[in-house]
């Protein structure tokens, strides 16, 4: 423990403080006792001593309170505190029985030096009856200190007693009363004796970890308070109070009755003073407990209010995902009754795919304490219906642990969010990919192909519609925009259903095919020619499609790779729609006769 918790633990600072008093007041007398010295064994000439026995119990209770008063304590302090008790019991036990029988059994000499010179009783180093019972109860209290649950409850019972007992004779040197000192004045309990046990007493009580006088008195509660501000009070009015009255009188400052109308009147002052000042404490206290408990009470009607009549999913569940309650908006959207729900594990009421997911989300939220994410559920009817969740563990003390969290109803959020990123990686014409989608899925394609470790053909085809202007011109924007329309059908139907084929932008395609590059190409070109050609025959247009087209087959290698990749296959759709435009202006081919021009690479 660090060296500043002596100051900020109080228990444990007044347990070292009652040890430390004790050894010293008891290895003092043990000292006089070996020197001879009288002056160390009594605190006067005419009160009795300290014996060398009941110095010894004291010194070796004293050595195991200061080290095994813990609140876990060790094989070793639980060792140290029977044997420590258990001596003391037995030396108290065979003194009382000494008095009790009139015998000597000789353990009263066994630690007692120069006892003539020092003690003039008729059993010369035997502790008083008082003490001897003293030590009966203290044995018991240092036995059971370190011990569970009931011993360690008699532990304080025992610690009580001997403070009883100590608290009697110290009342009896105050008040001259000498039946409560011991058989008589020369064989009574000593001053410092009865001092040291009410120490070592308090001492057990305050290191006794399940000591529920001490646990009250040092609480934080109104109970707490009032112990500490009336114990005190309890204690020593009534005990100045008698001593000024007995000292008065023997000292003629005034009678009997006046003493003890005095000390009455002193007492009933002083007693209704602190009733008085209690009761407003109390008071006080009452008045924050409810307005506290208002402040509460409002707290959680409007929590109430907010969970009855919010939107969003609002539910509650143990540390294993049990639903402990749910809100009405939830059993509304989801089509449940709450019995239906409520005790029900939330891993069993998810989609099937998530359900091997639940148990790494319960450990998400008992490590961190938090967490968020989608779930999707089933409505009664069976509607898959997704939330986005954000959950958070909750300590309560009366309660315990359990998980509070809202969910918001996102399935169409999450839906109209796939539209609109279908449409926009999707042109609106011709139904296909646009840049953007065959850029994404293109690369995405190549990461796979890349991830999987095998080098596959890839074949990249840039096609341009060959007489679009003309169309424009002659026919119209409508009929150029059916002829965009019809050349993106012929492309979609040319290409295999894995293969990627997009509007690259107004009158461009490009298509994205895996496979053998040389089988790839020589069938796309012949299944886009033949398509061509069939669509010119039969289509009844007062024009004819064609295009110009650029192929180019490379191994995959990276996704990295493809951006230049697609620069040279366009580069080469380029080149050939160059070389074409010049050969149908040698052949005169207006774009109603004009026909489809291919290059091959």
């Amino acid at each position: 423990m660090h060296p500043s918790s002596f100051f900020i633990d109080p228990r444990r600072s007044i347990r070292i403080a009652a040890s430390l008093f004790v050894f010293f007041v008891s290895a003092i007398v043990l000292f006089g006792w070996t020197v001879g010295s009288s002056v160390l064994t009594r605190l006067h000439p005419d009160l009795p001593v300290m014996v060398p026995n009941t110095a010894a119990c004291l010194l070796m209770m004293a050595v195991v309170l200061a080290f095994c008063g813990l609140e876990r304590p060790t094989l070793r302090c639980r060792i140290a505190t029977a044997i420590a008790g258990g001596l003391t019991f037995l030396i108290g036990s065979l003194t009382f029985a000494e008095y009790l029988f009139d015998a000597g059994l000789g353990i009263d000499g066994i630690l007692l030096r120069s006892a003539q010179s020092v003690v003039y009783e008729t059993n010369p180093g035997r502790m008083a009856p008082h003490t001897a019972l003293a030590m009966m109860t203290a044995g018991p209290a240092i036995a059971f200190l370190c011990r569970k649950k009931r011993l360690g409850q008699l532990s304080e019972i025992f610690a009580i007693l001997t403070l009883a007992i100590a608290f009697s004779a110290l009342l009896g040197h105050i008040f001259g009363a000498q039946a409560f000192q011991g058989l008589s004045k020369a064989n009574g309990m000593a001053l410092h004796t009865a001092v040291s046990l009410a120490v070592l007493s308090a001492g057990l009580l305050v290191a006794n970890p399940r000591s529920l006088i001490i646990g009250l008195f040092f609480s934080k509660t109104l109970g707490g308070a009032a112990a500490r501000r009336l114990l005190p009070v309890a204690v020593l009015v009534p005990t100045v109070i008698g001593f000024l009255e007995i000292r008065g009188n023997e000292w003629e400052w005034f009678n009997v009755g006046f003493g003890t109308a005095g000390g009455t009147l002193i007492s009933t002052v002083l007693l209704v003073s602190f009733i008085i000042y209690f009761a407003r404490m109390v008071h006080r206290a009452d008045i924050s407990r409810r307005s506290a408990e208002r402040a509460m009470a409002e707290k959680e009607e409007l929590y109430r209010t907010l969970v009855d009549h919010g939107m969003g999913l609002i539910c509650t569940h143990d540390i294993d995902g049990r639903v402990i309650s749910v809100n009405p908006a939830a059993l509304r959207t989801l089509g449940f009754r709450q019995e239906e729900i409520v005790g029900r594990s939330i891993g069993k009421m998810l989609e099937p795919e998530l359900r091997p997911h639940f148990d790494a989300y319960l450990r998400e939220i008992n490590n961190a304490g938090i967490a968020e994410g989608y779930i999707r559920l089933r409505t009664r009817e069976g509607r898959p219906i997704t939330f986005r969740y954000h959950n958070i563990l909750i300590t309560d003390g009366r309660t315990g642990k359990y998980v509070l969290g809202h969910a918001q109803d996102v399935t169409e959020l999450l839906e109209a969010q796939a539209k609109l990123r279908t449409l926009s990686l999707t042109d609106d014409l011709t139904k296909l990919y646009n840049r953007r989608g065959f850029l994404e899925h293109a690369n995405q394609q190549l990461r796979l192909e890349s991830h999987s470790g095998t080098a596959r053909g890839l074949t990249l085809m840039f096609a341009d519609m060959d007489g679009l202007k003309a169309i424009n011109d002659i026919y119209g924007h409508e009929a150029g925009s059916e002829a965009i329309a019809a050349l993106a059908g012929i492309f979609k139907a040319a290409v295999r259903g894995a293969d990627i084929v997009a509007r690259w932008g107004g009158d461009e395609f490009v298509v994205l095919a895996i496979g053998s590059p040389e089988e790839n190409s020589e069938k796309l070109v012949t299944r886009i020619e033949d398509a061509i050609e069939e669509y010119n025959r039969t289509s009844g247009k007062p024009y004819e499609i064609a295009c110009s087209i650029g192929i180019s087959a490379v191994e995959v290698t990276s996704p990295e790779a493809f951006e230049a990749f697609l620069h040279e296959a366009d580069l080469r759709m380029y080149e050939e729609k160059k070389r074409k435009k010049g050969v149908l202006a040698l052949a005169g081919i207006t774009p109603e006769g004009s026909a489809i021009h291919l290059s091959h690479r």
